[in-house]
């Protein structure tokens, strides 16, 4: 699955890409220029991959019924600016659980739990080797993540008619918290002002150690200290300032 997802990021960016040589501007050119000659210009980038909490204790139905580890899959985007060396920017990053958990309740509703991120993060990064073709850096992020956990029943997933209901379908709960963590990734060039890379991220999310309780007495999921492991692959685009 990491082969596809690398796979579809690299042609996505070959097609995009090899439209843009075809439609050159004197914007593209200045942004080709201030690479070279050491100048600042910003990256848009967008980024696909798996986030891992392979510590976290998640509890589904209830405090005493908790299983280790959790998979999901992250999509990003981030703009940077970058000078020389170094690269400042902030992005977001949004992920959902590869997992569709049963919930407490009787069976006759079916209900299920489904669990999603969103991370809103700063990132400074500083590449240690600059080569024309390939860039290797190092940095760190900053920033806040959400946990949102939701559980539905049966008929909120699949109606039994096409009346629309004012309000949600599903009951969910939000627990914020503080993420700090390092990252490290390197950037190939393939083309003027388009490249892709791959990067790598540990950080450590500060969550609340009471988990949040709904009114349908569903417990959230995680909660304390947790470690997230961040793999995936990204394309990005320069563009001049």
């Amino acid at each position: 699955m990491k082969l596809a997802l690398a796979a579809i990021t690299l042609a996505v960016g070959l097609a995009a890409a090899g439209r843009a040589e075809a439609d050159e501007t004197a914007q593209a050119r200045r942004a080709a220029a201030a690479r070279e000659r050491g100048r600042p210009y910003t990256m848009a980038e967008l980024s696909a991959g798996f986030l891992a909490l392979p510590a976290a204790q998640v509890c589904l139905t209830s405090l005493t019924n908790c299983s280790r580890g959790e998979f999901s899959l992250a999509l990003g985007i981030h703009n940077l600016y970058r000078y020389r060396a170094f690269g400042f920017g902030a992005g977001i990053e949004w992920a959902t659980t590869l997992r569709n958990d049963s919930a407490r309740g009787a069976d006759e509703l079916e209900r299920a739990h489904t669990r999603r991120y969103f991370l809103v993060e700063s990132q400074v990064r500083y590449y240690f080797v600059q080569r024309a073709a390939t860039e290797w850096w190092a940095g760190a992020t900053l920033g806040g993540v959400v946990v949102n956990d939701s559980w539905s029943v049966k008929a909120d997933r699949a109606p039994y008619s096409d009346i629309e209901l004012v309000g949600p379908r599903a009951a969910t709960l939000g627990t914020e918290g503080l993420t700090a963590g390092v990252a490290a990734g390197f950037e190939w060039t393939f083309a003027k002002n388009w490249s892709w890379g791959m990067k790598l991220r540990y950080s450590s999310w500060f969550l609340p150690d009471v988990r949040k309780v709904s009114p349908t007495l569903d417990v959230a999921s995680l909660s304390g200290r947790v470690d997230m492991f961040d793999f995936g692959v990204a394309i990005a685009y320069r563009i001049a300032l």
